[in-house]
């Protein structure tokens, strides 16, 4: 009798166990919506599946990536905005300026100075705009701070200074710092002098000479951030979108594309004659030769031979700087329209790829998707039989520890 019970209780368990099984395949598929789970069941559809898998997680990533990248664009579009709005700020001052009725009086000369002041510190803020702690115009470099601005109008030699920050690839440890120095010539015309320097994580620093810190702001300038949206190929790189936009690059007009398509010598001439021409140049200049005048005004009240002159000298100066504005506002203007057509396309492939989403998860779900409602039904079956069978396993287990007791 006990041989009898025992054979019979180890079909029982094997039965057992085979319920448990399909139970834990049927809740797995519920869970995960899929038929097969192992290449075994199926290989040519587990496989196929395999392939969508990619093509859906490359189509995600995508998607998720370019949002993130379009708020950049957005920033640095903004900012450009931002920057044509103090110019045109900064251009009725510089006619107002201009105009013999406004010029003669000390006080407003000095009003317009200073506003003309704060909408230059206004754009040098402008262009340490931040995305999620990102310094958007710090091109590659995202984490230094790019750009301060140092004013000097009280020395022999006023000056303004715009120095940038940078750290290049392979230079993490090293913070390279370019300073492009603004004074006035005698005529009027705006000189512009390069310095710079590197430090190190300990603090030491090295001096750059001119031609050197040129370079490296040309180097700055020629940064790429080309990437993998979803459209233009790795083996082709220019078709690739450029996510970054340094503030030299949106100054000057000048890309890294066109940078690098010239000589060494053409780029640094072409770069030489943009850095005297871009917003903060002009208006270094405009208040180079303002506080020039100011000075002359405040030091000869009753020379009116000197304020003559020092007035046909600012107008001249004055009449340079408007010559050139429109141009240095068609540049930067030029940049926040190429910005604003980057994210427009970014735009259009983020909703392709959203149908592209779409399309891989019905045709994934035509070759190993299940069909929720049978599988849920299927699952409950199975678990009421399981929960049968435990039912049934105890009761032979009582007959047999009582058969085995009895005999």
């Amino acid at each position: 009798m006990r041989v009898t019970s025992r054979t019979f209780y180890k079909d029982y368990a094997q039965t057992v166990e085979n319920l448990h099984s399909e139970l834990n395949k049927s809740i797995q598929q519920v869970s995960s919506e899929r038929k097969y789970n192992s290449a075994e069941e199926n290989p040519l559809a587990y496989y196929e599946s395999k392939r969508i898998d990619n093509q859906y997680t490359d189509a995600d990533t995508k998607y998720t990536v370019i949002s993130d990248v379009k708020n950049r664009l957005y920033q640095q579009e903004q900012g450009a905005l931002s920057i044509q709005t103090s110019m045109r700020s900064i251009n009725k001052d510089l006619l107002q300026l201009n105009n013999d009725s406004s010029n003669q009086a000390l006080t407003t000369v000095q009003t317009l100075q200073s506003d003309i002041s704060e909408h230059l510190d206004t754009i040098a803020d402008t262009l340490n705009s931040t995305y999620e702690n990102f310094y958007v115009y710090g091109g590659n470099d995202m984490s230094t701070t790019p750009f301060t601005l140092d004013k000097d109008l009280n020395s022999d030699t006023p000056s303004i200074t715009l120095n940038f920050s940078h750290k290049f690839p392979g230079d993490t440890d090293t913070t390279t710092t370019m300073s492009i120095k603004y004074t006035l010539k005698d005529n009027g015309d705006l000189q512009v002098d390069y310095s710079g320097k590197t430090t190190d994580a300990d603090g030491n620093t090295t001096d750059l000479g001119s031609d050197e810190t040129l370079a490296r702001i040309k180097s700055a300038m020629s940064e790429e951030g080309r990437m993998s949206l979803g459209y233009g190929t790795l083996e082709s790189r220019q078709t690739l979108p450029d996510t970054f936009t340094g503030g030299l690059n949106m100054l000057t007009g000048i890309d890294s594309s066109g940078l690098k398509a010239m000589s060494d010598t053409d780029a640094t001439d072409e770069i030489t004659k943009q850095m005297a021409q871009t917003p903060i140049a002009l208006t270094a200049q405009t208040l180079l030769a303002n506080n020039k005048y100011l000075k002359v005004m405040e030091n000869n009240a009753s020379a009116s031979a000197g304020k003559n002159t020092a007035l046909q000298d600012l107008n001249s100066t004055l009449s340079k700087v408007i010559d050139k504005w429109d141009s240095s506002e068609q540049r930067v203007s030029n940049t926040y329209r190429e910005l604003g057509i980057r994210e427009s396309t970014l735009e259009t492939v983020q909703t392709r790829l959203s149908s592209t989403k779409a399309t891989l998860q019905s045709q994934y779900k035509d070759k190993v998707g299940i069909d929720t409602y049978d599988a849920i039904v299927k699952m409950y079956s199975q678990q009421y039989a399981y929960t049968a069978a435990m039912k049934v396993g105890s009761n032979i287990m009582q007959s047999s520890l009582f058969d085995y007791v009895s005999s």
